[in-house]
């Protein structure tokens, strides 16, 4: 088992699920500063969740065939910058689009780190792979 590659994994795939978590916790502020419904910011919520599980098996057929080592700081920019980016620009389409880019990079990551954690872990996949849950 290689726990430094496990360990780097689990944390990036910690910042992907930070990204995704965050959003929740943003949407009071999104409500007040731009006067959206409820309806509004839960679609928003939704359009994210959707964007990241919908496309992820994508993301995982395409780790099954090639490998794709770059979409793990890809998967975890597009994360991090689409989140990010939606404190600089204004309105509900900007915050959906961006909340969306993020939702892509989080379908990103997943997939291949998964695949490299199962590399990483050699012979014994179960703890590893928990390990790399809990990040």
């Amino acid at each position: 088992m290689k726990k430094r590659h496990i360990t780097i994994l689990s944390v990036g795939h910690m910042a992907t699920d930070i990204n995704q978590g965050a959003l929740p916790a943003m949407l009071p502020f999104f409500i007040a500063a731009y006067d959206l419904s409820y309806t509004a910011a839960a679609s928003i919520v939704f359009a994210v969740n959707m964007s990241s599980s919908v496309i992820q098996p994508l993301f995982g057929l395409a780790a099954d065939r090639y490998a794709k080592p770059w979409l793990l700081p890809g998967g975890l920019m597009f994360a991090g910058l689409g989140l990010g980016l939606t404190g600089l620009f204004d309105g509900y389409q900007w915050i959906m689009v961006l909340g969306i880019v993020s939702g892509i990079g989080i379908a990103a990551y997943h997939p291949e780190a998964a695949r490299l954690v199962n590399f990483a872990a050699g012979d014994r996949k179960s703890t590893p792979m928990s390990l790399f849950g809990v990040g």
